[in-house]
């Protein structure tokens, strides 16, 4: 028979429980959610496969978050780089990743082509293109948490980085199964968020792109970033409003027409985010963004639990019905 541990011992082991820090108990609750997310996700109805699925994008926000950080000599970067080719290498038409090394980092973009419906059609590839882009890292220190000792650890990002790759990953399951009138190009960005550390800039990978392929004039492109939260609030983002104002005015009467009403018809802030590079270079590619940004933002608490599906879907479905009305000359 055990004998009982005396009443002091057994204080000092809860003591020493309950001196655990903060971000490893955040890190444990994040990816416990992220595990639960998955097997719900696994249990729910099955939505129509030419709907975009809000329930499955939120199991790819699950998924990536649970790799953890997606930041430069992370192991989580590469396997949600494995993971993201894995999502798109059965159907896409074309899979390309293009390192690039830019302020001393490393970085990845990944471009995915789904050709137009007319494949038998020779000249279907060289015809207008939409491109939808999202950024894949994560912002390496959390800068804006309330909790000092926070903020020089990385952010696990379920809202801003995983979000947005949950969108184009639940596209790509849509064009899988039914191209669009045109070719949809998906841009997975790198090092969009080291903006304001060490005086970097924001937006690396978007600049990178445009600078290694000149050549490339889609008639249309969308950015989506932060576009989980539960509280989500889309504005007319000011760049986007000042230089692609006719697709501004598309997307926002598809939004009305679907009763998307996380799309507000207000004017946003001008936001430095992957599509000025574009619209620098003369493109027509409008952001999609929370703003103002939600408490969330660079900080610990961006994590899935701040994450609905009826955001995602809402989101997801005007950007489908863009692609899917665009017109082909």
């Amino acid at each position: 028979m055990n004998r009982p541990k005396p009443l002091a011992k057994l204080m000092l082991q809860a003591k020493k429980q309950l001196t655990l820090r903060s971000t490893l108990l955040r890190w444990v609750t994040c990816l416990s959610m992220a595990s639960t997310w998955m097997a719900c996700s696994a249990l729910a109805a099955p939505q129509p496969d030419d709907q975009f699925d809000g329930q499955l994008a939120l199991q790819h926000i699950a998924q990536q978050i649970s790799f953890g950080p997606r930041i430069s000599d992370h192991a989580a970067k590469q396997q949600t780089l494995n993971y993201i080719k894995q999502r798109l290498q059965p159907e896409a038409d074309k899979l390309v990743v293009q390192p690039f090394q830019r302020f001393g980092l490393s970085g990845n973009n990944l471009w995915a082509s789904f050709y137009a419906q007319a494949q038998n059609d020779p000249t279907s590839k060289n015809g207008p293109r939409i491109m939808l882009a999202a950024h894949w890292d994560t912002r390496p220190i959390a800068d804006r948490d309330d909790v000092a000792a926070n903020r020089s650890q990385p952010i696990i990002g379920a809202n801003d980085g995983a979000s947005g790759v949950a969108v184009l990953l639940e596209i790509a399951r849509l064009l899988s199964s039914k191209r669009a009138p045109v070719t949809v190009d998906l841009i997975f960005l790198d090092l969009e968020d080291m903006g304001n550390i060490d005086q970097l800039p924001f937006s690396i990978g978007a600049s990178e792109f445009v600078r290694m392929n000149r050549f490339y004039r889609p008639s249309a492109g969308v950015v989506v970033d932060m576009v989980c939260d539960r509280d989500l609030v889309i504005p007319r983002e000011g760049f986007s409003r000042k230089g692609a104002a006719d697709l501004q005015n598309r997307i926002w009467q598809i939004a009305e027409q679907q009763g998307a009403a996380v799309f507000v018809d207000r004017n946003g802030s001008f936001v430095d985010d992957d599509h000025v590079p574009f619209l620098n270079a003369g493109l027509k590619v409008v952001n999609l963004i929370h703003w103002p940004f939600p408490a969330s933002w660079h900080t610990s608490d961006d994590t899935i639990e701040h994450c609905s599906a009826d955001s995602l879907q809402q989101v997801g479905r005007v950007v489908a019905e863009l692609i899917y009305t665009s017109p082909t000359d």
